[in-house]
């Protein structure tokens, strides 16, 4: 189980690497909370356990995981976890996370104090984590490929286009042009998660140009512009 764990934490997201564990399988051993690249992506840094990092508005996973290989329960103590992220005080055989979407830039400390679940009386450990949360990157609007692709009059279209960057959720809208009689934005006015799409029958024929705008919920917004041409 530890080795299997080690490996999903240099890897990527572990959420389902940390096994649901009945409290019956806590053990006696000393318990320890483990930071390093080989356990949970930690690196120990003048005591502090800095984890890896997280940006605003994408989604993050950190893992605080014990050596006693049983369920036990976490306490913060001292400090905060960055806007948007929690900690469950029980989650399973080796371990917790902290995971949710980090809502404010900055770098956050906060100490940890466990105890075993079935023995809370028994000795604990305490570790204090950091993790940095960076700016999300400037958000844009890309498409595919070159937008858009042709189109025939009576034939069902359709031209998925996608935001980068930004914190969610998003909204979209044309910001000026005019679409091709028939296409429209899918819920236009309705926040949605990365992307969005122009689809329809179009009745039309002609060149049409048009400017797409995303809007995030910082405020912040993006346009680019797109054409289409329909044909007979």
């Amino acid at each position: 189980m530890r080795k299997m764990m080690a490996a999903m934490a240099v890897a990527g997201p572990l959420l389902l690497g940390i096994s649901a564990a009945s409290p019956a399988l806590a053990q006696a051993a000393p318990l320890t909370l483990l930071c390093s690249p080989r356990t949970n992506g930690g690196t120990l840094v003048n005591g502090v356990c800095v984890l890896p990092g997280a940006t605003v508005g994408q989604p993050y996973e950190g893992f605080l995981l014990t050596s006693n290989g049983a369920v036990d329960t976490f306490t913060i103590t001292a400090g905060s976890l960055p806007p948007g992220l929690s900690m469950p005080a029980t989650y399973g055989a080796d371990g917790t996370i902290v995971g949710g979407t980090p809502a404010k830039q900055g770098t956050f400390t906060f100490t940890v104090h466990a105890v075993p679940f079935a023995n809370p009386s028994a000795p604990g450990a305490n570790e204090t984590y950091s993790i940095k949360v960076s700016p999300s990157p400037p958000l844009a609007v890309s498409f595919p490929s070159t937008c858009c692709s042709a189109g025939t009059v009576g034939t069902v279209y359709l031209q998925n286009f996608f935001s980068s960057g930004g914190t969610g959720p998003f909204a979209w809208s044309v910001a000026s042009g005019t679409l091709p009689p028939g296409l429209a934005l899918s819920s236009p006015s309705a926040p949605q998660v990365t992307g969005n799409e122009l689809s329809g029958t179009p009745t039309t024929a002609g060149p049409f140009s048009f400017t797409i705008k995303v809007k995030d919920s910082a405020g912040d917004q993006a346009t680019e512009p797109a054409s289409i041409t329909i044909r007979r």
